[in-house]
């Protein structure tokens, strides 16, 4: 029986026509390998996980809703000039200027401090599976006193006394972790040479 040449000519061009899919599924397997390669070597944060869920979903994330009562809390109690929050790739970031914390060359937390970190650790508790990292950060001007012998110790023991705060209003100690930067994360913002240092003497509370 003798073949027909349309026939096979359909045949041989509907495999054709296949095989761009064997290049398609190669080039997924290849995608697919980069991105797990890409997590085991920087696992993403949850922060970032959420932000991509709520740009497909359109709702707020767990940390908006956070600095949203933060901000209120913030904007109620007349703290703008004190107390600041910002959304960062790796989670919320709540900054307080050491004047509402401390006096001068001082690690002693005031009573107006005081009574502000109580408000914000009742709001952290409302995310208890979240990691908090408390930042210590001083300006420039070199300290040496019988109880601080250098900006490292200032900025370190601030942030110890804002965790101990912190763990007094109920924070689950597990959660938080602290790190003093002394003056190696300078703040760069226009103003006089003092309003540059009271911006960089400052405590951050990282909610990851």
């Amino acid at each position: 029986m003798k073949e027909d040449p349309e026939l096979q000519a359909l045949l041989q061009g509907g495999q054709d026509d296949e095989l761009w899919l064997i290049s398609y599924a190669d080039l997924l397997t290849l995608l697919i390998g980069f991105f797990v390669l890409l997590l085991a070597v920087s696992p993403p944060k949850m922060a970032q996980f959420e932000r991509m869920a709520a740009s497909l979903s359109g709702e707020a994330t767990p940390l908006e809703e956070l600095k949203d009562k933060v901000d209120t809390f913030i904007t109620q109690e007349g703290l703008q000039q004190k107390v600041l929050t910002r959304q960062e790739a790796d989670g919320l970031a709540i900054e307080f200027k050491d004047a509402l914390l401390f006096d001068s060359g001082s690690a002693d937390i005031r009573a107006e401090g005081n009574a502000a970190i109580s408000s914000i650790a009742r709001m952290l508790q409302t995310l208890p599976s979240r990691g908090l990292v408390i930042e210590g950060y001083t300006d420039d001007v070199p300290i040496r006193t019988a109880r601080f012998a250098s900006n490292w110790e200032l900025s370190s023991q601030r942030a110890i006394n804002v965790r101990t705060a912190l763990e007094q209003s109920g924070v689950g100690r597990e959660r938080m972790s602290v790190r003093g930067f002394a003056d190696t994360r300078r703040v760069d913002l226009p103003g006089s040479p003092e309003e540059q240092r009271a911006a960089n003497r400052r405590v951050v509370i990282r909610v990851e």
